[in-house]
């Protein structure tokens, strides 16, 4: 399965809780979860756009785990800062790394802005699902 912004958001809780979906490329859309909860909490306001909801990215990419998952993101993303976007595909290998499979998470960053790479997503998805 894969999403591109808001479609990546999609993915990413749709997969934690499809054990049918067999593998996740969500592109364009990771926040720091760290980040965007002292916000919530700093100005007490809970803008439901920009809600995080009940579990961070990275906790939705633990649920996923151990299925195989590519995240991508633009360095020159305008909607989301690659330093934050860093910070949660940090917090999310973990959930890989602990189980010795760290080959299945790729945080892959590309040059563009808020849009797929297609060719590393089709190459993603060959290597698994063939």
């Amino acid at each position: 399965m894969t999403g591109l912004s808001w479609g990546a958001y999609f993915t990413m809780y749709t997969t934690a809780i499809c054990p049918f979906i067999k593998v996740a490329a969500p592109s364009a859309n990771l926040r720091d979860t760290e980040k965007e909860l002292n916000t919530i909490f700093k100005t007490n306001t809970n803008n439901p756009l920009f809600s995080i909801g009940g579990f961070g990215h990275f906790e939705a990419i633990g649920m996923i785990c151990p299925r195989p998952i590519m995240i991508q993101m633009g360095k020159l993303d305008t909607v989301f800062d690659i330093n934050d976007s860093r910070k949660e595909a940090q917090r999310a290998s973990k959930f890989y790394k602990n189980l010795g499979i760290e080959n299945k998470f790729i945080f892959h960053e590309h040059e563009g802005q808020h849009e797929y790479e297609v060719i590393p997503i089709l190459d993603f998805f060959d290597q698994y699902l063939k």
